[in-house]
């Protein structure tokens, strides 16, 4: 008996020995097969969303119009990047979204006030109107968001403004400019040393308000966009200098931001530390 046992677990032995190899056997397909899956990494796109209307007067010319031309962001591959990076995406795209939807609300309210505005108003050549027009690019992992608007309602000339908004992709927000930046604060102080030399470069200089000093140290509040060029500080009419000043441009470029940003904030915008 006490043989027969010992036969017995050895054989129970032997056969949980082969369902064990077994059983991995049959995993090891499954298991090389979700190894091979590549995933591809999400590839934004941007796509064009519109807005106007024309308000007619009693001879049926245009006496006041609108329009506002924003982007909203999308995801062209959400069915080939992994589960993670789907949702990471599709919040991105939402938050963006949720931001130009906002914009497009306050562009078309801004702009049917020019029917109220334009009561009265006889004459073609004073066609009040109200225009948004928006740029779209990426540096890095930035989204870089230019808003152009020129309106009338009477006067000597158009009024006009340039707006800017930083779409980080990784934090999935829009984000303050100094947020590129490994070290935030001594990129804040560094760059408003170098616009202002710039400004004081400026070939209408002369023209600048007084306070420039203190607009320009806190350009991280204006408009500012990354381009191929580097960063480019803009500031409207009336902002920093007189109408017929036009918008003042003031740009770092990239070889003296490398400094100011550090190679994490280089590798944010896609750039070499070197370059």
């Amino acid at each position: 008996m006490k043989k027969q046992m010992i036969v017995l677990l050895a054989a129970c032995a032997a056969l949980l020995a082969a369902c064990a190899g077994l059983a991995a056997s049959d995993l090891a397909p499954e298991t090389e097969a979700q190894a091979a899956v590549k995933y591809e990494e999400p590839v934004y796109q941007f796509e064009q969303t519109a807005a106007q209307e024309e308000y007619p007067d009693g001879d049926g010319s245009v006496a006041a119009r609108y329009s506002c031309r924003l982007f909203m962001l999308s995801v062209s591959n959400l069915d080939a990047i992994s589960p993670e990076d789907v949702e990471a995406a599709q919040q991105n795209v939402e938050n963006f979204n949720s931001k130009m939807h906002h914009l497009m609300v306050n562009a078309v309210g801004a702009g049917q006030t020019m029917d109220e505005l334009s009561e009265g108003v006889d004459s073609a050549a004073e066609t009040y109107y109200d225009e948004t027009e928006a740029g779209c690019f990426l540096t890095g992992q930035v989204v870089n968001v230019r808003l152009d608007n020129t309106s009338y309602t009477g006067g000597a000339h158009p009024n006009r403004y340039v707006v800017s908004y930083l779409f980080d992709l990784e934090a999935g927000q829009f984000i303050d400019p100094l947020q590129v930046a490994d070290d935030p604060e001594s990129f804040l102080a560094g760059a408003a040393a170098l616009l202002l030399e710039k400004a004081e470069k400026h070939p209408m200089f002369e023209s600048f308000w007084q306070d420039y000093g203190d607009l320009i140290a806190r350009w991280n509040t204006g408009t500012v966009l990354f381009d191929g060029e580097g960063m480019r500080a803009i500031y409207s009419p009336y902002v920093i200098a007189p109408y017929a000043v036009g918008d003042v441009e003031l740009l770092l470029t990239w070889e003296e931001l490398a400094p100011l940003i550090g190679e994490g904030g280089m590798a944010r915008l896609g750039r070499d530390a070197a370059s």
